[in-house]
This record gives C-alpha cells, sequence and structure tokens, in this order.
C-alpha cells in the first residue's frame, strides 16, 4: 500500500511539471519566436542509473528531488525539452520588424544587472531607440557583426542575407548564429536562450525577413488537450492516493484486533 502511494505520488508530481510547461506554452501564445517546451520522464529504476542534475521547468530551475526513501516506483521527471521548430511568418509592414525563415537566432547585447550579455532570441519585434539604435521590447541592443546596430532615424533595408542597408548608405551586418548541438541552450527568461561562449555559427545567409514577424509555434489545440488530460489524471491519482491511505488506515486499525 505504501508503494501504491508512492507510485501514485510519483505521478502525480510528474503531472504538475507537465501542467506547469503546458500552462506556460499557452500564456506565451501570443509571444513572438517563443519556442514551446516538453517535460521528459523516466521510470524510476532508469532514473537511477542516471546522474543527479537540476532540470530546468518552464523557465525555472528545480533542485534535486527530496529523498523519502528509496522505492522502485513510479516515474520522475528528468528534464524539459525545447521544441525548435520554427513558427510562421506573417507579414506586418513595419520596418523594424525582422523574422528568420531559416535556422539561427538574432544576437542582443543584455545590460540586465548591468552585466554585459550577450543572449540569443528569434523575437525581432524592435523598434528604434532615442539614439537609433535597432532595440526590443527591454531595451536590449540588436548586434551586427561591429557591435550594435545604429540605423538612425531614416529608412533602411534588411537583405536576405542580414546585410543592413542605412539612409547614410552605410552597410552593417547582422549577427544571425545557429548552434548544431541546441541542447546546450538554456532559456535565459524574457524569450532570451544563453549559451556556452564560442558554440554559436555565424550563418552568411540566415533568410532575414524584413517588415515580417514569427509566431510561437505553441500548437493551442494540442496544448488545450494536454490540460484537460492532465487534469483528469491529476484527479484520478488523488483518489487513488485516497483509497490507497484508507485501505492503509484500516489494516492499522484491524492489526492486533481480538476476536
Amino acid at each position: 500500500m505504501i508503494r501504491g502511494i508512492y507510485t501514485a505520488a510519483s505521478g502525480m508530481g510528474i503531472l504538475q511539471a507537465r501542467m506547469d510547461a503546458t500552462s506556460n506554452n499557452l500564456a506565451n501564445v501570443s509571444t513572438t519566436g517563443f519556442k514551446q517546451d516538453k517535460v521528459r520522464t523516466a521510470a524510476f529504476p532508469d532514473f537511477m542509473l542516471m546522474e543527479k542534475v537540476q532540470v530546468n521547468v518552464a523557465g525555472r530551475l528545480m533542485s534535486n528531488w527530496s529523498q523519502v526513501g528509496l522505492t522502485n516506483q513510479g516515474s520522475v521527471v528528468t528534464g524539459v525539452t525545447t521544441d525548435f521548430t520554427a513558427g510562421l511568418l506573417y507579414q506586418t509592414e513595419k520596418e523594424t520588424d525582422l523574422a528568420l525563415s531559416g535556422e539561427g537566432f538574432f544576437a542582443f547585447e543584455s545590460l540586465e544587472s548591468g552585466e554585459n550579455r550577450v543572449l540569443y532570441s528569434r523575437d525581432g519585434d524592435l523598434h528604434r531607440d532615442a539614439e537609433g539604435f535597432l532595440v526590443n521590447s527591454r531595451g536590449d541592443r540588436l548586434l551586427g557583426e561591429s557591435g550594435p546596430v545604429r540605423v538612425g532615424a531614416g529608412n533602411f533595408t534588411v537583405n536576405p542575407d542580414g546585410l543592413v542597408k542605412t539612409a547614410e548608405n552605410e552597410e552593417i551586418r547582422l549577427t544571425v548564429v545557429d548552434f548544431p548541438d541546441k541542447s546546450i541552450l538554456v532559456k535565459a527568461g524574457n524569450n532570451y536562450f544563453s549559451a556556452p561562449s564560442g558554440e554559436g555559427l555565424a550563418l552568411a545567409n540566415p533568410g532575414v525577413s524584413q517588415k515580417f514577424l514569427e509566431k510561437s509555434n505553441v500548437d493551442v489545440a494540442g496544448e488545450m488537450v494536454n490540460m484537460v488530460e492532465i487534469m483528469r489524471a491529476y484527479e484520478a491519482s488523488q483518489k487513488l492516493i485516497q483509497a490507497q491511505d484508507d485501505l492503509l488506515g484500516s489494516a492499522i486499525n484491524q492489526v492486533g484486533t481480538v476476536r
């Protein structure tokens, strides 16, 4: 009976992690260039063969599971996989909107917490700041090969190969990088990914589309179905734990009863 409770409880833990990921996916349906997450699981005996690590669920780190005694029942969360499938592009007619029709990520100079970091995103929803630099909604500057991209106040064009031509006839090549092993990318919040220094490969022809944006790749219908399935499975697990608890209580109360 104790094993039954552990099995149901581990299932509820997985369902909670899946619900967190699904809720986060649905919350970002309208986020430009967002990539949805999927929870990975493993049976407990298989998990015991793996190295203990921290796993990232819906943008936050979960530390190792607290041990309450070893059992070989149930399953555990082993991590979260990001689906890097490209979203659909749609036209906006806004000069500062950029999208990538192929692989790769835009590079941004992030000054969060006073630290100068390079972060990566598929979100090309940009505007000019007061100094004429292309920035995102957080004010982080889009990077080119020679630093932040400054287009000034005039019109500009962006070729598919990432070459920016300003009204002053200045040419700037955007920094668009890809990662052969995307598993090294970690969601850093605010629709960003971080990666170890030196791992990104610059793309010579990244397929930049000006006046377009990329939709998120979240399958709304699929995620809604997942949410309903998770809720029903969670309720079933709760009922199973209650039934196991009732049986355990009956067994304890009847032990030693003299008839």
